[in-house]
Parts: C-alpha cells; structure tokens; sequence
C-alpha cells in the first residue's frame, strides 16, 4: 500500500472513496515511477485509473458529424469543371449505355423495396447484365459497397452517374430511406426518358427531309450539273447570273468533288463537336433556342426539368442550395447552369426566391414570369416542392405538345426550302435554253 506522502502530487479523502489529482498529475508520463496503477485506498478497495486526457474537439465539430453535410459547388458528385477534350472522353465512355443506366436504377429499385440488402441487390443486377462496360461499373460498385464505402460514394466514383441521381441516393442513405429514394429516382427518370423519346420522335422527320435535301444538293452538283455545262456553254448565248453560278458550282464539283464532299462531312461534323463541347455551346443552345418551334419545345423541357429535379431533391429531404447546385450540375443548356449557378449563391446568402430573381438580370429571359410566381407562392406558403412538381407537369404537357406541332411547323419551311432550291436549278437550265429557241425562231 503507498501511503499519502508516498506522492506527493495526489491526495487520499478521509473516506478512502475518491483521488483527487492536482493540475499536475494529467501530465505525468505513462512511465512515471508515481504510475497509478494498483493504487488503493486505506480501506484496501481498488482506485480507478486515472483518465487519459485528450484534446477536446469543439462541439461545432462534434455537431458536424451529425448533420448532412452540403455537397460543395465543385468536387462532389463529379462536379468538377472539367475540360471540352474530357466530357468528349466521357461522352465516348458512356457511350451506348444510357438504356443501361436508366435498368440499373429501376432494377435496384425493385430489388431494394423487394427486402433484398444492396450487396445482393448488385449482385443480382451483375447476373443480368449482357454488356461488358456496365458490368465492370457494377462489379466495381459491388467491390467498394463491401469494402465499407456508402453506395453514393461507390457510384459516384464511377463517373458515371448524374450528380442529381447520386444526390437522392445518398440522402436516402443517411435518412434510412434509400429504396423509397431509389424507386422515385426510377419514376423520375422514365418521366425524363419519355419526354426526351417524344422530342426525339418529333424531330425524326424533319431530320429526314433535310438529310435527304443535302445528298440530293450534292448529288445534282457532283454528277447532273456537270453532264449540262457543257450544253450550256455550246449554245453560245449570254447565260443569266443564275446559270453562271450553277456553271462555276458544276466545275467546281467536277474537278474537286472527291475531296470537297468528304471535306464537306467533316466539317459539319467538326461543328457539331465545337458547338457541344467548347465555349460556342452555350451561343449554339441559344441560336436552338430561338428558332420557331424548336426554341418553345426546348424552352418548355428545360423548365420542366428545373421542377422535376430540384422539386424531387427538396421532397428527398436535400437542403435548397445543394439542390439548386446539384440542379446546375445535371443541366446542359450553359446559360440555364450559369443562372442556377447566381441563383444558388444568392439563396446562400439568406436571399428568398422572388429577391434572388430580381437580383438577376437573364432571370426574365430564362424563366417565365408565371414560373417566378408560383415560385415565390410556393416558398411563402412552404409548399415549394410541390410547386415545383406542379410547375414541371404542366411544361412537360407543354413540351408534349410543342413536340407535336414541330413536323406541323417544320414541313412547309423544309418544302419551301426544297421548292426553292429545285426551281432556282431549273430556272438556270431551262431560261437559256428557251433563249436560244427563241433567237431561232426569229
């Protein structure tokens, strides 16, 4: 038994229940000749060991654990800028496997809500799959969800989910809600996928017509023009402007044709790449934007994808400006993500809706004044996601039937196109000729 003055820096209570340290005895080494352990009391009952003392974390950071934390504008669910060169190597990636990822989310829905755990459900999911590039995403998921990472993180790590799709899946997790989130994920998104089917449909035919008006452009430049040149230029009278336009098109054609046309595709390939992977993409979806007919149906998609995303992230239990960031993450059109991107900070700032809208400027070109009503009603009256899911129903019926009117809108200016084309060719034909008859004849 050590005894009081045995150490010097503790004291022994009469009772023999308690040690009382001094400020002193929290420093001691662990290897200290004074090492409390095995001390006892006089009435021969063990003391307790002294406590560790540790670094006291503050309660902010405590408290930080506990909440949901935001994603961060960049760097969280894929979110970071990336380069024109790195979403063409993305695009390319993801190539071919839309449908794939649309069956992945549907059928981890089903097999979630059926009882199953996610590391069965994956597994699953794995057996089915007939395509190489998803089942190697999913063998790296199942992978990471055994090895302890959440299910978002392991997707997300995949690049090849949407920002919007790992958002719902990861509140879904931390609310112990992930298959409730999963199937309204799976609604969502047939939703989208239709909508996007209807605008496809719509645009086949006059894609068609106006494919087949350039081959046939080409082709009576490459080889009908040239066999009538020489005809022309035989008859020795003076050709119209018109003709002699056609003549230099003819020759042109005819001694350069085989590099021309292939340049020709190239180029407008090379186009369509600047405009959808470089700066020029955001003035491209604006020219888009306001041509008749498509610019409406375009308008009236992009809106209802605005309600249908942050209204369904708001529902899941996501905070509002990671919705909104999470919105502009998932958004093509570049001028909707930039205003997404204003309107996040300003609501950051503890702006409400209708000031953030007055603050910005492109508000009233990009959402429509009955769209900012609803809005500020929704948020006074604290049904603002299912505002925005009212909003996103009556722009997807508005959509549908823009999409429906298109070929309507688009037919007569094609026709028009092609009747003019067709009758400037025949007019710069047919006028020398009749010249040439008519000299005759006098």
């Amino acid at each position: 038994m050590i005894k009081k003055h045995d150490h010097p820096k503790a004291e022994i209570k009469a009772n023999g229940d308690k040690r009382v340290a001094d400020s002193n005895t929290a420093s001691l080494p662990a290897a200290s000749p004074f090492e409390p352990e095995g001390l006892r009391a006089s009435n021969g009952s063990p003391l307790p060991a002294p406590a560790v003392t540790e670094k006291v974390k503050p309660a902010s950071d405590i408290n930080k654990k506990k909440e949901i934390v935001p994603a961060p504008i960049k760097g969280e669910f894929g979110a970071t800028k990336k380069s024109g060169m790195q979403k063409f190597m993305d695009a390319l990636n993801g190539f071919g496997l839309g449908k794939e990822k649309a069956h992945f989310v549907e059928n981890l829905a089903i097999l979630l809500n059926s009882g199953l755990t996610v590391v069965d459900a994956l597994k699953t999911i794995e057996l089915e799959l007939r395509l190489k590039p998803m089942k190697k995403i999913v063998r790296k998921i199942i992978e990471e969800v055994e090895s302890g990472i959440a299910l978002w993180r392991a997707m997300d790590n995949q690049n090849f989910f949407s920002p919007y799709a790992l958002s719902l899946i990861r509140i879904g997790e931390e609310a112990g809600s992930l298959s409730k989130n999963m199937e309204y994920l799976s609604l969502q998104q047939e939703k989208d996928r239709s909508l996007r089917s209807k605008v496809k449909m719509a645009m086949i035919y006059p894609s068609i017509v106006l494919t087949m008006t350039i081959v046939i452009t080409l082709g009576l430049a490459w080889f009908v023009l040239p066999q009538l040149v020489g005809v022309l230029l035989s008859l020795n009278a003076k050709l119209p402007l018109v003709t002699r336009m056609i003549i230099v098109i003819a020759n042109f054609f005819k001694e350069h044709g085989i590099v021309a046309v292939p340049l020709f595709a190239a180029a407008m390939l090379f186009i369509v790449l600047i405009c959808k992977f470089t700066r020029l993409r955001g003035p491209a979806q604006m020219f888009v934007f306001r041509l008749p007919g498509i610019g409406t149906m375009a308008k009236s998609a992009t809106i209802a994808q605005f309600g249908v995303i942050l209204g369904s992230l708001l529902r899941a239990g996501v905070p509002l400006v990671e919705s909104i960031r999470s919105m502009a993450n998932v958004t093509d059109t570049v001028y909707y993500r930039k205003f997404y991107e204003r309107l996040a900070s300003e609501i950051e700032i503890g702006e409400s809706f209708g000031k953030a809208f007055e603050a910005l400027k492109e508000t009233k070109n990009l959402i429509p004044i009955s769209v900012q009503q609803l809005i500020v009603t929704g948020e006074k009256s604290g049904k603002i996601a299912d505002m925005l899911m009212r909003i996103a129903d009556i722009y997807e019926k508005k959509a549908e039937e823009a999409a429906q009117r298109l070929p309507v809108v688009l037919e007569p200016i094609l026709l028009m196109f092609i009747g003019g084309l067709v009758g400037t060719i025949a007019f710069a034909i047919i006028v020398p000729i009749y010249s040439i008859v008519g000299s005759v004849g006098r």
